[in-house]
């Protein structure tokens, strides 16, 4: 498929299978956030949305409920570890336990390194990786308390271990987490809590579009298109079919781990001796 379209979504997980477990997806407002927890939700999750914006985030919670999800907005900045605190507690006296960390929420700006001021990198930094790990942590505790297990599920950005020219604070900070989520796997998998990674490559979200218009967005998405195997750009859906399989029964032997999910495009950059197609 050549033309960069997206499948076709379908619906391909029970609408019963994460009954009676509740989620808590950050950054859940907008873009793949929002899609994560629609999957959540069609997969029978109770959804708690977690973001800055209110506006967005009350929107999305609002659409959800009329999909017959039980969805709940709570504005949080993960940066203050005071609003962390309210937001378990929230989700807490609401539901009474949690079962699912998505830990979308994170942010980043292109600037060479070189450039790169002291505020500019604390603010990233703070973001996605002690941001994530004030979220983590409070979700660990409950799940600890709890003792019947959990799923939490980070998403971070691919090339990793080849590193992202650009955006040296976000790539750092979200190293961070990789090696977080390595040690979390290991550390509360005597409790039964499974933690792992997703690193997302190129999806077709609102954000995306609306920096891609006009005959030099178009120029862009096709040169991105070319540089993926698959010949597409990904669908959000996708990616909330990935983080609700790792939420669910289905991921149960599998923790520790960081997937790539980007149509192979961190791959396109290997030597191949046959000629191109």
């Amino acid at each position: 498929m050549r033309d960069g379209m997206s499948p076709r979504p379908v619906a391909p997980f029970h609408p019963d299978l994460l009954h009676g477990r509740v989620a808590l997806v950050t950054g859940g407002g907008t873009g793949l956030g929002r899609a994560i927890a629609e999957e959540l939700g069609r997969a029978g999750a109770a959804v708690v949305l977690a973001a800055r914006r209110p506006g967005p985030l009350n929107e999305a919670a609002r659409a959800l409920a009329a999909a017959g999800v039980d969805a709940w907005a709570c504005p949080t900045d993960i940066r203050d570890p005071q609003q962390v605190t309210a937001l378990m507690d929230g989700l807490l006296d609401r539901h009474g336990h949690i079962d699912i960390l998505i830990n979308n929420a994170g942010g980043q700006f292109v600037a060479r390194a070189e450039a790169l001021s002291d505020r500019g990198w604390a603010a990233v930094v703070d973001t996605n990786l002690n941001g994530t790990f004030r979220v983590t942590r409070a979700a660990g505790q409950a799940m600890l308390r709890q003792g019947h297990g959990g799923a939490i599920t980070n998403i971070l950005i691919p090339g990793l271990a080849r590193g992202l020219p650009g955006i040296a604070h976000s790539v750092a900070a979200r190293a961070g987490v990789y090696g977080l989520t390595k040690t979390l796997a290991r550390e509360w998998a005597p409790a039964g809590i499974r933690v792992n990674a997703v690193g997302p490559g190129i999806f077709v979200t609102e954000g995306f579009l609306a920096n891609m218009s006009g005959d030099m967005g178009a120029e862009v998405v096709s040169r991105v298109v070319a540089s993926i195997p698959l010949g597409r750009t990904g669908q959000p859906c996708e990616l909330g079919w990935l983080a609700t399989y790792l939420s669910s029964p289905l991921a149960s032997f599998l923790t520790g781990e960081y997937i790539t999910m980007d149509g192979g495009q961190s791959l396109a950059s290997g030597l191949s001796l046959l000629p191109e197609s």
